[in-house]
């Protein structure tokens, strides 16, 4: 089955990812995953008994759960976690979060 992720939200306090994806059939789910893989908004995931496949290519996944969206529930989400400066409309070039955030290898900027 073919997926697109319309939004992904970091969670620093806990070191994994929230993403928002939706089906042709615009069926919405909330996936919670570990930050190693980081999904983009626009990104073409594609399920299959091998793995995940992100763009064409398998991608390490790790899934905690998935879950129905709910735009309550995904509002909820992105006001707990607005400290992570990458979770705002325009990612920063530099973080002021990273002496508290957990998350290992930051999606939106250099080290």
């Amino acid at each position: 089955m073919v997926w697109y992720v319309l939004d992904s939200i970091v969670s620093p306090d806990s070191d994994t990812v929230f993403s928002l994806v939706s089906s042709p059939y615009n069926l919405k789910f909330v996936l919670w995953y570990g930050s190693e893989t980081y999904l983009f908004p626009g990104d073409r995931l594609e399920t299959t008994e091998n793995g995940l496949i992100v763009n064409g290519h398998i991608q390490p996944f790790t899934m905690l759960d998935v879950s129905i969206f709910r735009a309550v529930y995904w509002r909820n989400l992105y006001d707990y976690n607005k400290s992570c400066p990458g979770n705002s409309q325009q990612p920063p070039i530099t973080c002021a979060y990273k002496h508290k955030c957990r998350i290992t290898k930051c999606p939106f900027v250099s080290p």
